[in-house]
């Protein structure tokens, strides 16, 4: 996004990319002739004004993506144990109420203020209103904690789990979650949720078809490991080949532990460094993915967030080995061919770097393929064994319509996607450590600014607006907001 950006303000841009597939956690994967998003499974805020239909809009791409409704009276479901009910998270603000609502009737009240503080954060994040403004506004509701917030709009300890129900999208903490963090991911969907078609990764597609149009380059299989400074300033990226690559200006789209690794300077204090390296990141995952036997298993236009018990909606990031999984989320893509059944289903659930330790020497991905070995591929099967047997408690039609399986662990999202023992969502936000967790995009070095997950919010929509912040730097904020609201 932040090379297409610059390319459309005549600069020479070029993207220098370490796996065979760009986009990061956009990228795709297929089995049996079946593709499956590795991360992004859906997204929010596409709908028509919306902020992101608009950044996509200005990019060029939003009109070439085939996106996918999901069902507006509840894109997310919420279960809880062996219970049959499932709690709606629906489209629209008046509609989610409403929704919730039919089952929490004595909540109406909550379910409005609830609404309503959703909606105020978002007011205090200037760029996610796509308009220009100061610190001071988000340092006004940074300090709200996501459990206190809950806790103080509703004491219905049930209705504050649905709340959160679909924690897995930001893997919050409660004592160190900001509110912030869940309202600005939970608003997004609550304007629309969307799937892209057949795969999260058309949209790096298509920005790098934008790219290119606008005269910019791609290297693929390019691992930078050193970045050279010379007089405080970045001079060139050297690849693992010893290729050069010079430039003016360098953005850093990884994780800053890996980018700190690449630099060799005295620039960077020591004190920096050990900050970065000192900082908690989120947990990592398991997940499983699964061709379905045609017209066997009815497709579900919604995404299942299933939950031990209402207390696992924040316990279940720090389960005991001997107690998993806690919770697991289901995402369903129907078939093309036979319309109203699934072809695929995709369950992640969290799982700490630890359970992996020992394989941790190993690298297996496009382009640097290794076996693990066959005690880390018992591993995977006895996890995904016991991860479906939870899920076949829900959805017991799965059982014997199985064609094939995929699973990935945390040195799997290692891998592909750089971060520190495959963290989810990068470096975690901690409420009571703001300033310690907060990454700008400015770095000691002149022409080196950051962007990607890490800086802002994760996801399509937190890093889009990452990427807006990043080149205002180099283009002007103002400039580049009345181009992006002109354009959507």
């Amino acid at each position: 996004m932040c090379a297409v950006i610059l390319a459309k303000e005549g600069m020479k841009v070029c993207v220098l990319e370490q796996d065979k597939q760009i986009g990061g956690c956009l990228q795709t994967f297929s089995l049996k002739k079946t593709v499956f998003d590795s991360c992004v499974h859906y997204i929010g805020g596409l709908g028509q004004g919306h902020t992101l239909q608009k950044i996509f809009s200005y990019a060029g791409i939003y009109e070439k993506l085939k996106l996918k409704a999901y069902d507006p009276n509840g894109f997310d479901r919420i279960a809880f144990g062996e219970e049959e009910t499932m709690y709606p998270h629906a489209i629209g603000f008046d509609n989610f109420a409403d929704q919730l609502a039919s089952f929490f009737p004595e909540e109406r009240d909550s379910l409005k203020e609830y609404i309503r503080q959703v909606r105020n954060v978002g007011d205090h994040f200037p760029l996610y209103r796509l308009r220009s403004g100061s610190n001071d506004e988000k340092a006004a509701v940074s300090g709200w904690g996501v459990t206190e917030v809950l806790e103080r709009i509703t004491k219905n300890n049930r209705l504050r789990s649905v709340l959160a129900g679909n924690n897995l999208l930001y893997a919050g903490q409660e004592s160190k979650t900001p509110f912030y963090l869940h309202a600005l991911v939970s608003e997004s969907y609550l304007h629309s949720a969307h799937k892209a078609v057949p795969g999260s990764s058309e949209i790096a597609k298509q920005l790098a078809t934008e790219l290119r149009l606008h005269g910019g380059n791609i290297y693929r299989s390019t691992k930078v490991t050193r970045l050279f400074e010379q007089d405080g300033k970045i001079v060139y990226a050297e690849t693992e080949d010893g290729q050069r690559y010079h430039g003016k200006q360098f953005i850093s789209g990884v994780h800053p532990q890996v980018l700190l690794g690449m630099l060799h300077t005295s620039v960077i204090r020591p004190a920096y460094r050990n900050r970065v390296a000192g900082l908690e990141q989120t947990t990592s995952a398991f997940m499983v993915n699964l061709v379905l036997k045609p017209m066997t298993i009815t497709h579900r236009p919604f995404n299942l967030y299933w939950n031990a018990d209402e207390d696992s909606v924040w316990k279940a990031v720090k389960y005991e080995p001997g107690r998993w999984p806690l919770n697991y989320a289901l995402y369903f893509t129907e078939s093309r061919k036979d319309v109203g059944y699934a072809e695929s289903l995709s369950i992640l659930t969290y799982m700490h770097y630890d359970e992996v330790r020992k394989w941790e020497q190993t690298v297996n991905r496009s382009g640097e393929e290794c076996e693990r070995g066959g005690d880390y591929d018992a591993f995977k099967e006895q996890k995904a064994e016991l991860l479906l047997k939870q899920v076949y408690k829900r959805v017991p039609e799965l059982r014997g319509n199985i064609i094939a399986h995929s699973v990935a662990t945390p040195l799997t999202y290692r891998d592909y996607t750089g971060t520190p023992q495959g963290a989810l969502y990068g470096i975690l936000k901690d409420v009571s450590k703001p300033n310690e967790t907060t990454i700008a995009v400015r770095t000691k070095i002149p022409n080196l600014l950051l962007t990607g997950q890490n800086i802002n919010l994760h996801g399509v929509l937190g890093v889009s607006i990452t990427a807006i912040a990043t080149c205002a730097e180099l283009i002007g904020m103002e400039h580049l907001l009345a181009k992006i609201n002109k354009k959507g």
